[in-house]
């Protein structure tokens, strides 16, 4: 009886972990206030879970210019479903944590940054979409789902948030490389 129960027990977890990957894999759709204005293709996703915990899925988007693969001269999006409720200081915490882990204190205005965020982001509740909009050379734009957030007009403010998920040294390599395609 122990044995059948076991072999059950191991069936069932293999079912319900398949079909939660294969629900948390379907990017949510740009909104309508991006995709109106910008053409822009899919290039990955991803989900993060930490401590088994799902934590959000994300969507990495970019116009292409053929010359340059960067995300520094091509306008990106990064769109971030949340899968919990998480208060806009954790939010700015971790985006703080993860500046610094990559190296940015004393090559940015972080404090500044953060000020800026403060005054953007909202409190996040479980099912929320925010969008960030990187224009090369401009500002970076958030959203959440079609209302406009707000703006950040520092041109290295974009490349910079985004590096969070998408440089060589971000924390989770997994997902970054998920979100690039690769």
């Amino acid at each position: 009886m122990l044995k059948t129960l076991s072999k059950a027990t191991v069936a069932l977890a293999l079912l319900i972990s398949t079909s939660v990957t294969a629900q948390a894999y379907s990017a949510s759709p740009l909104p309508s206030a991006i995709s109106s204005q910008w053409q822009l293709e899919l290039m990955g996703q991803t989900t993060l879970r930490r401590l088994g915990l799902h934590i959000y899925d994300a969507s990495f988007w970019m116009q292409m210019d053929r010359t340059s693969s960067s995300t520094a001269a091509n306008l990106c999006a990064l769109s971030i479903t949340y899968a919990r409720n998480i208060k806009v200081n954790r939010l700015l915490s971790s985006t703080n944590k993860e500046w610094k882990r990559l190296g940015f204190a004393n090559r940015y205005p972080l404090e500044t940054w953060l000020g800026l965020l403060r005054d953007i982001w909202p409190d996040i509740e479980k099912g929320d979409q925010l969008v960030v909009v990187s224009i090369p050379g401009g500002e970076t734009i958030f959203f959440d789902q079609d209302k406009k957030l707000g703006t950040v007009q520092d041109p290295k403010f974009g490349p910079a948030f985004l590096a969070i998920w998408l440089d060589e040294k971000s924390r989770y390599q997994k997902n970054r490389k998920e979100l690039l395609g690769e």
